[in-house]
């Protein structure tokens, strides 16, 4: 289980919700006390599965499904 003090939550809030997405557990701290306990509600997030593209199986433009992908959304969501 990780700790992270009061002020790190609030620097970097984030990445620590970013930590507790993954799965784990973390302690928050204030004055040298644990005051919370942040953790996953559910199961951490699963890898992207291409399984519900099989009916482009045989496509070259979708070989690489991830990259088809993120290719389609580079217009919407410009970073």
């Amino acid at each position: 289980m990780k700790t992270a003090t009061a002020k790190e939550l609030r620097n970097h809030g984030s990445a620590i919700l970013k930590r507790v997405r993954n799965g784990d557990e973390v302690v928050i701290t204030m004055r040298g006390k644990s005051i919370a306990v942040l953790k996953p509600v559910g199961e951490p997030n699963k890898p992207f599965s291409t399984a519900g593209f099989g009916i482009w199986k045989g496509r070259k433009e979708t070989a690489d499904v991830q990259r088809w992908l993120d290719q389609r959304r580079e217009k919407r969501y410009r970073r």
